[in-house]
């Protein structure tokens, strides 16, 4: 039974990973596109060189890395193994 629940555990985790990866790829995308649009919706940047563009969007990119949103990423991880936990505790020893 320990060694059923294990396996199911770690295929549990190993679906959460590929879950948290993509989240984070569509999250910085979405972030990336955004900052993009901020850049060419100004039009006191208008003719400005592609370098800052790109300085300015690497910077956002840093700071987004450091945020908030970036870090409730990690919450795919945490709720879901909590209630597996939970449930796995109720049903095997309550």
């Amino acid at each position: 039974m320990i060694l059923g629940s294990l396996r199911l555990g770690f295929l549990f985790l190993v679906a959460l990973t590929v879950v948290y990866f993509a989240a984070s790829v569509y999250s910085r995308s979405v972030r990336r596109e955004k900052l993009e649009k901020e850049w060419d919706g100004d039009p006191d940047r208008a003719g400005l060189p592609a370098d800052q563009r790109q300085q300015f969007i690497a910077t956002g990119m840093i700071a987004y890395e450091r945020g908030l949103k970036r870090r409730l990423l990690w919450l795919i991880y945490i709720l879901p193994t909590a209630g597996f936990v939970v449930v796995f505790y109720l049903v095997n020893w309550y």
